[in-house]
Formats: structure tokens, sequence, C-alpha cells
């Protein structure tokens, strides 16, 4: 199987790093499969929308109830009516570079301004005069002739009842995100400051366990193969770390740039503003405290993970003051069972900046 890579252009996603790429869906329907490429870097709301009523099976076994020659096809409606929704609306989203000007392009339908919910059409041609009416949130990429062939079934015709209704119904088996789902990384930051002899870790985090992770210094891969990497600050310079996450078939890449400074010097260097320290005792059974420091108001995050990047307990999430906080950890998950020994991760995200240190739970 050929492993596609969801690269927007190189330049964009090393100067704007965030959990908002480009999501890869397949359809699978009775007349065959396609695949629409989501714009959430473009359009966050509507197409996470999209998403979560996927991965929540929504569109599973429901069918395409209005489909107009050399115009559109339409679905989502649970009821099959055209009038049913998940039972609530969200705003509309425009933007410049998803325009309706070619076959192909995914829409939310809608009653009128920020009406939207769960229905959505695919365009079978050009439709400029939708443009800035109807939220563009994506583009058909692959298995366009399946979207022409539902466009072409027999229907009752714009004067039937129900008007444009197809004759031979078009069943969605199930619509799938195939591409690698991840939840948050780190640092947060694309540029990340630092200084001879420090140690950096990076990664990303996914509720998905067989994903597979490769990670490279300058184009160069490293021997490290899990959900995180540490990169040790060896000699002063620029330095691009570069996550690929892949299930298999697509690639979900992320870059940092590293700048480290060899002269002592903070002139330039803008460093974290809160600081995480790493937990006492440290490897622990079953209690270990840990401590972090925040310079100024802020919500904060702070979780534990196993080593597949997946959540096992949070620790914190609040807002909080300036100051040293200090908490214990007893080893156990968010539902306060023990956990097996072995590698974690505790990590410190808020507003502005986010960091993780390693800790060991021996039995």
């Amino acid at each position: 199987m050929i492993k596609r890579s969801l690269f927007l252009c190189l330049f964009v996603i090393f100067f704007t790093n965030q959990i908002q790429a480009q999501s890869v869906a397949r359809w699978h329907t009775s007349l065959g499969n396609f695949e629409v490429m989501l714009r959430e870097d473009l359009v966050p709301i509507t197409a996470q929308n999209f998403i979560d009523l996927t991965n929540s099976n929504f569109y599973g076994g429901l069918l395409f109830h209005r489909v107009i020659d050399d115009f559109m096809i339409q679905d989502g409606d649970p009821l099959g009516t055209g009038y049913g929704g998940p039972g609530y609306t969200i705003p509309d989203e425009f933007h410049d570079d998803l325009l309706y000007d070619s076959a192909g392009v995914i829409g939310m339908a809608n009653a009128g301004p920020n009406t939207g919910g769960s229905q959505y059409f695919i365009t079978l041609v050009a439709t400029p005069w939708l443009n800035y009416n109807y939220s563009a949130f994506g583009n058909v990429t692959a298995g366009i002739d399946i979207v022409q062939d539902i466009g072409d079934v027999e229907t009752t015709g714009a004067n039937g009842s129900p008007p444009n209704y197809p004759l031979e119904p078009v069943y969605i088996d199930s619509i799938r995100i195939v591409t690698p789902q991840l939840n948050d990384f780190t640092p947060q930051e694309d540029t990340i400051a630092a200084e001879i002899g420090d140690a950096v870790i990076f990664a990303v985090f996914s509720n998905d366990p067989d994903l597979d992770y490769s990670w490279y210094v300058n184009n160069v891969l490293q021997t490290e193969s899990t959900f995180f990497f540490t990169y040790f600050c060896t000699e002063a310079g620029e330095f691009i770390i570069y996550s690929s996450v892949s299930n298999g078939e697509y690639e979900y890449p992320t870059y940092w740039l590293v700048q480290v400074n060899g002269s002592g010097s903070d002139d330039n260097i803008v460093k974290p503003r809160h600081k995480l320290f790493q937990n006492e005792p440290n490897p622990f059974n079953p209690n270990t405290m840990i401590r972090y420091e925040l310079v100024s108001e802020t919500e904060i995050d702070l979780s534990v993970f196993n080593i597949k990047g997946q959540i096992v307990k949070t620790l914190v999430k609040t807002d909080q003051k300036p100051g040293i906080y200090t908490l214990n950890w007893d080893g156990t998950d968010q539902d306060n069972l023990p956990l097996p020994s072995g590698l974690y991760f505790y990590r410190l995200k808020t507003q502005k900046d986010s960091q993780i240190k390693k800790t060991l739970l021996l039995k």
C-alpha cells in the first residue's frame, strides 16, 4: 500500500505548527469509494464538526437524499427527508482559498446563515454562486468518478415528490477518517530556544495505539520510534526536528526549529515562561512529587501519558495564580486504578507553552 503524506507546503507547516492540518475522509458507498481532504487549517469549526460526526458513526447507513444532475449530491440527514440534523447548528466559516470553482468541493448545506449541522453536499460542477453563502470545507482528492456516478442516478426530478430524490438509493456504508489523528504535540512553539547541554523533549500525542513514529534531525533518521524524542544539544546552530506519524497509508508531519545558543548569552532567545521540574523520587513506587512554577496567572493542564502517547490521568486542569505548586501522584490512572510499571510522561500545558518530563514507575 502506498503511503501518502499530508504536506501542505513545507514553509506553511514549518512556521505554523498546529494540530490543524488536512485530514482525509473516505466514503464507502453502495456505488464505490471516494476520498475528501478536509481543511481544518482554513475552516476549523466546520471541518472539526464533520470529523466529530464521522468518528461517532453519525453518517453510517444514511443515503444521498438529494441529487441534482450538473449541480450536486447531498447527504447527512438522519431522516432522509432534508429536514434532519444533529440537534445543533454551527456558525458559517468562509475562506478565500475554499471556493466552489470546480467539481468535488464539499460544503455545508443550510437553511440560512449559521444553520449548518450535519448535512453536506459535494459539487458536480463549478458553482461559484455558492461562494460565501455555504461553508466549503474540503475537496475530493480520489474517486471523483464515483461522485459523478452518484450524480448520474435517476431521480424524481425537480417536480417530483420528494423532489430530486434518487429512485435508486445510494447508501453510505461508512465514512472513516483515514489519516492519523493527533490530539496534541509538545513543544507547542515551532521555534525552540536552547543552550548547549540542554535536552529538549518532543512528543506527539494520539489515542490511536497503532501508529508508527519516525524522527529526523536535519533530514537524518533517528533511532527513536515512539511518540517522543529527546534531542541533546551538543553544538550551536539551527536544527530542524521532524516527526512523521504514519498509519501505514498516510503520514502526518510536524516540524520544529531548534536554535542552540553556544555563547551562554540569552540575547534574542525566548525561554518558556513557566517551569516544570523533574519529579522526586524518580524512579518511584508508588508515590512521587511533581513540582512546577508559574510566573503569571494562566490556565494549566498537567496530565500523565503512557509510552504510546495516550493520556492515562489528568492531575490538574484549572486556572492558577503565579507560584510554585507541588502535588503527589500515586501511580494510578483516571479511575484511580494502579498503573503497571514502566515509562510514563507528565506534561505541563499552559496557554503559552508546553513542557514534558519522563518518569519511571517501578513495582
